[in-house]
């Protein structure tokens, strides 16, 4: 499910809707099929799903994506309304299953905001960037992309991404020098405010 951040976005409501203040045991979906791809997912979890945010930071993400970023550090729900029924279809709660994976795209312009740290504690980030020579070598072909060759390319990684994200007995290894490289790390950062928890 591929949704666009609005640059107005301030509540959750775009993502998981709200309960119809007009009309009891009504629920409001949003038309973006975030909550619809959430309870599938939990509904199903052989197989995975990916929910990517297109320019996750034309907003503050602290503010439309709270109740995310609560839940992936308590393993909690997200209550969605009150009752003790279904709402057309929607569940009181709902947890983020380990099929569910979350990718936000992301542009660092005056026009977007900086991630907070309590963000980046909770993301792996993915960089990319593109040297001269690339660059030139692109402009050069003078060819347009073709999205569609690249089309369930990677249907066959299915099975893996499930099953690492709910092996628990994947470890770290080497886990003293990994503890001193993060110790040295979060020391250097410190100085500049820029600290990160865990």
């Amino acid at each position: 499910c591929i949704v666009p951040v609005g640059a107005d976005w301030t509540s959750r409501e775009p993502l998981l809707g709200f309960p119809n203040a007009l009309s009891v045991g009504e629920y409001v979906k949003p038309d973006n099929k975030v909550l619809d791809l959430i309870i599938e997912a939990s509904d199903n979890s052989d197989k995975p799903y990916f929910l990517i945010l297109d320019e996750m930071n034309l907003s503050h993400v602290e503010r439309y994506f709270a109740d995310f970023l609560s839940v992936m550090e308590s393993n909690g729900s997200i209550c969605l309304h009150t009752g003790n029924e279904d709402w057309n279809g929607v569940r009181s709660e709902v947890c983020l299953p380990k099929n569910l994976f979350i990718i936000g795209t992301v542009n660092i312009d005056e026009t977007t905001y900086m991630f907070s740290p309590k963000v980046l504690d909770r993301a792996n980030v993915i960089a990319f960037r593109v040297d001269a020579d690339e660059m030139n070598t692109y402009l050069s072909k003078n060819e347009m992309l073709d999205l569609p060759s690249l089309e369930s390319v990677g249907a066959n990684m299915a099975d893996a991404f499930v099953k690492i994200a709910n092996d628990k007995t994947i470890v770290a290894t080497k886990v003293t020098e990994l503890n001193k490289t993060l110790i040295e790390f979060f020391t250097a950062i410190k100085k500049t405010g820029a600290e990160f928890g865990s």
